[in-house]
């Protein structure tokens, strides 16, 4: 079974290659590929030597017995697969707690079915659904900035940006795969982004009647995936779903306004903006966490329940400035035995401690303790990942010009520049980068839950910074 399965894995790895044997990044697929597997191997033997992610322990239980249930009762296990519904008749109890776990657990069983539950495979085939996700983005990415440019140094420029950001950045690659909740997120985001982007350009000029009438079927396809995607984004990570899709959205209906008002820039951008607003106006109300009513004292919920299960170095404060008891005042148990807190920050008081949470978000961690360094107790997952924060923010810095700033803010505001939808897409990169950088930070101030779960917004970061860096950078990158 295991051969067999095996076969299988490189069956649909083979596929996947000739189906995009044509992409613009395709010369790298199986070098990114192979570094993906290899990460994703990494972690899974990391976690059985050292136990880094307790989470898999309960996965590993809860996956195993559902997908055997395949083989007694293969309908029940459908009927789960899709509707998240148990068979009475199973008495399974699950290990996993959580709705969202939950989601994840399902489909992770799908994989170690197809894995003949051999973990070490599952891990790999998890780790190559995190890849179609990322491959997916990456080259609509490519696609779209290409178009745009008028020289081959911008062209590889673009492509340079988009292998390190996507597939060689060390947290992107390590943290977004094996039986990773971020892998499944990456292979849901990246298809949804795909996808959007392909619906748009369907919407541009074609040459002929024919390739419009082929590309329509392709298109309802991915719409109707786009639609499924958002639902399977939401169940397992809702507040990726609340800022992603509604910034998607908002770009598609200014993306329109090009062909039905040909305004400046400036107009595009207020449509931009207006729609965005609007739209996460709607979205609040999909789920109680997001209600502008209860957002703050869900974040700070669940930031006090992170701090209490942190190690004191790994722990980020916020301190706010508060109007009633001190915090360790501040709560009470409730009939359950469950912590309740009476009051609660508001909105403006979060708001104030965005700054440091979107530094965090980013960043940390960059300090480092090497007092206990050579011995059990240094984590050397931190140095490497302080170790890649520092280049990122040294990239960073080489970035910033006031010149050029100036220039863009001018171009912006002129009301003789015409539209333009990569800046609108631009636009659209820096808003979700430092919207969930903060938001994560004051919803986990956790240094090791942030490395994880940045990685989300992380490889269009680094995209986006390799992109403003001038030739004398990329030529040292390219070296």
């Amino acid at each position: 079974m295991i051969l067999l399965s095996t076969l299988l894995f490189l069956g649909i790895i083979s596929t996947h290659y000739y189906c995009n044997i044509n992409e613009i990044l395709s010369k790298t697929y199986f070098f990114a590929l192979g570094f993906k597997l290899f990460c994703g191997f990494l972690l899974y033997q990391l976690h059985l030597s050292f136990a880094i992610l307790p989470d898999l322990i309960f996965y590993k239980q809860d996956i195993v017995r559902l997908s055997n249930y395949f083989w007694s009762d293969t309908i029940g296990y459908l009927n789960f697969l899709l509707t998240g519904k148990l068979n009475p008749a199973w008495k399974y109890v699950f290990a996993t707690e959580g709705e969202r776990a939950f989601f994840f657990v399902r489909y992770l069983s799908l994989l170690n079915l197809l894995a003949a539950q051999n973990m070490y495979l599952t891990s790999l085939y998890s780790s190559f659904i995190a890849f179609i996700g990322l491959w997916a983005c990456a080259n609509r990415l490519a696609n779209w900035f290409i178009q745009e440019s008028n020289s081959k140094n911008k062209a590889r420029q673009i492509k340079l940006a988009l292998y390190i950001g996507f597939f060689f950045s060390p947290s992107v690659a390590f943290w977004s795969s094996s039986l990773m909740k971020e892998s499944f997120m990456w292979f849901i985001m990246g298809l949804l982004i795909a996808f959007f982007l392909d619906i748009l350009e369907y919407f541009k000029e074609y040459e002929d009647t024919k390739s419009k009438k082929s590309s329509f079927t392709g298109i309802v396809i991915k719409s109707i995936s786009f639609l499924i995607l958002c639902v399977c984004l939401f169940l397992l990570k809702y507040y990726y779903f609340a800022l992603l899709v509604p910034l998607l959205i908002a770009f598609g209906v200014s993306f329109f306004t090009v062909y039905f008002f040909k305004k400046s820039i400036r107009f595009q951008l207020l449509v931009f903006l207006g729609s965005f607003v609007c739209i996460v106006g709607l979205a609040s109300n999909l789920h109680p966490n997001l209600w502008l009513s209860r957002i703050s004292e869900a974040i700070f919920i669940n930031q006090q329940n992170i701090l209490s299960k942190s190690d004191f170095d790994s722990q980020i404060y916020f301190v706010y400035d508060y109007d009633f008891e001190p915090l360790h005042q501040n709560y009470f148990q409730d009939q359950y035995g469950h912590r309740a807190y009476k009051n609660y920050p508001s909105l403006f008081q979060l708001f104030e401690q965005s700054p440091k949470a979107l530094l965090a978000g980013l960043f940390f961690p960059l300090a480092i303790d090497f007092s206990s360094f050579g011995t059990s107790d240094f984590n050397y997952y931190k140095l490497a990942s302080a170790i890649e924060n520092w280049v990122i923010l040294f990239l960073l810095i080489q970035t910033i010009s006031i010149k050029k700033l100036a220039y863009q803010i001018r171009f912006l505001f002129s009301p003789k520049s015409k539209p333009n939808t990569l800046i609108v897409l631009w636009c659209l990169g820096i808003i979700f980068c430092l919207g969930m950088a903060t938001l994560l930070a004051l919803s986990a101030p956790n240094v090791g839950a942030i490395i994880r779960y940045k990685v989300g917004f992380l490889p269009f970061f680094i995209f986006g910074i390799i992109m403003r860096l001038d030739e004398f950078f990329i030529n040292l990158l390219q070296k």
